[in-house]
């Protein structure tokens, strides 16, 4: 695909630098980069969900964000000029404002910030700005649409008490429950129980209720769980089939009924798969291709060109009217670490 015909060069020798910030319920980053997708401070910390951690720590670890990348270089930091920060779990608990006011001792008082959800920064990273639809499968899940009019709607991601469905920790438990009914004789046995007792080193499968019931969050035990289920479907196990083919249903579901709330003229509506879940694409993008085909739903599938980071860098440039260079994503992909 040519990016010459969506972008345009900036004119001039000023460069423009912004901050992107991607947290979500497992790592957060954040970046300092211009419109050519030249990275010039970045780090990787932990999970800054505010739905999975008390207000103290979530403050506590978007402050050292920015303290890391003003050690880094306080020069440019001072010059941000526009700030987007794509958060999970920030919309859920109206915690956009707590964001706001930690960046506003960071930045210049002149800079733009916006704090959105995290599936905003996705879609962007697979539309790079323009509109669609983005399924995340990482921790959670969320279905996100933007159309021309420039419209959201939002689908699913309301929880992982109750719904998520198709995200790693959703995948992680249907992983558990299949192991201890196999271990009941409720279920057929699965390869998944030699994969899940391995992964917790221990013998028997009653151990592992001390170490899913422990000290750290369920999601963040349960959620990396997910990655035996494509080992094991590799392998022939009709169960872990079973949770894929699931999964697929309840993305498809849940990206037909944000595509219909919402109003496309184009022929072609591209559809995002974003998160660590899909990273074993090959398992989801036929699939859920074939099955628009046969609705006749005008869907094409796609993983991102950039992590959702660089989608966060998009979304900083547009809300400021910056266009960033044609060679932009090569140029990142080169550059951010």
């Amino acid at each position: 695909m040519s990016y010459q015909s969506l972008f345009l060069y900036e004119k001039g020798n000023d460069v423009m630098y912004v901050l992107a910030i991607d947290g979500g319920g497992t790592k957060t980053t954040a970046v300092i980069c211009d419109e050519k997708g030249q990275c010039f401070a970045q780090i990787e910390t932990t999970r800054s969900n505010p739905t999975a951690m008390d207000q103290p720590y979530f403050e506590a670890t978007i402050h050292s964000i920015m303290q890391s990348l003003q050690q880094q270089n306080p020069q440019l930091v001072a010059e941000v000029t526009s700030c987007f920060a794509g958060m999970a779990g920030v919309k859920e608990l109206r915690a956009e404002g707590i964001v706001e006011a930690i960046l506003r001792q960071y930045v210049c008082s002149s800079a733009t910030i916006t704090v959105d959800n995290d599936a905003l920064i996705a879609l962007y990273a697979g539309t790079l700005g323009k509109a669609g639809i983005v399924q995340i499968a990482g921790t959670g899940a969320i279905t996100m649409g933007y159309d021309e009019q420039q419209r959201f709607y939002r689908v699913g991601g309301w929880g992982y008490l109750f719904d998520d469905e198709g995200s790693g920790y959703d995948l992680g438990v249907q992983l558990l429950k299949a192991v201890f009914q196999s271990y009941d004789g409720r279920a057929s046995a699965t390869v998944l129980t030699e994969a899940v007792l391995k992964h917790f080193s221990v013998d028997y499968v009653p151990q592992l209720i001390a170490c899913v019931y422990g000290e750290e969050h369920p999601r963040t035990v349960i959620a990396p769980l997910s990655t035996y289920i494509f080992e094991a479907a590799d392998n022939g196990d009709l169960i872990a089939k079973r949770i894929v083919e699931d999964a697929c249903q309840n993305y498809y579901r849940a990206i037909k009924a944000c595509y219909s709330h919402m109003e496309w003229t184009q022929e072609e509506v591209l559809v995002v798969l974003c998160g660590g879940v899909f990273t074993n694409e090959n398992y989801f993008v036929p699939r859920l291709q074939a099955m628009a085909m046969e609705e006749t739903l005008p869907f094409r599938f796609k993983t991102p060109d950039l992590p959702p980071i660089g989608g966060a860098v998009i979304a900083a440039l547009q809300q400021i009217n910056v266009q960033f260079y044609s060679s932009f994503v090569e140029t990142f992909q080169k550059n951010y670490v």
